[in-house]
């Protein structure tokens, strides 16, 4: 097993964990339950919750996919006009609302 990535964020930890067992990767996430603090002698940092890869030899791909979904949170989306039904939709939409359309612009 080995760490892949640390956050405060729970949610973008799951939403991580799930995205790698998509792509047939195992993973767990460790420090998931928050603890009380123990008189202040641990630190916060290494509470964290952390994703580890349960075989390291999907260390490579995790790490990619992680990157990638790190990439996109940092790059701002540009809006867009639904080729189905012709509305118009923030950058932050990959479906269309009116029509569930996905967005062309989006790679999956």
């Amino acid at each position: 097993m080995q760490k892949l990535y640390s956050s405060e964020d729970r949610v973008f930890l799951y939403l991580l964990q799930s995205k790698l067992t998509e792509n047939g990767i195992n993973c767990i996430i460790k420090n998931e339950a928050p603890c009380g603090p123990a008189g202040g002698e641990i630190p916060p940092v290494i509470a964290l919750p952390e994703l580890w890869v349960i075989d390291n030899q999907y260390v490579t791909d995790a790490m990619q996919i992680i990157q990638q979904e790190l990439s996109s949170l940092s790059v701002p989306k540009k809006d867009w006009k639904c080729p189905q039904c012709g509305e118009y939709l923030e950058g932050q939409f990959d479906v269309c609302w009116k029509c569930g359309q996905s967005n062309p612009a989006i790679k999956l």
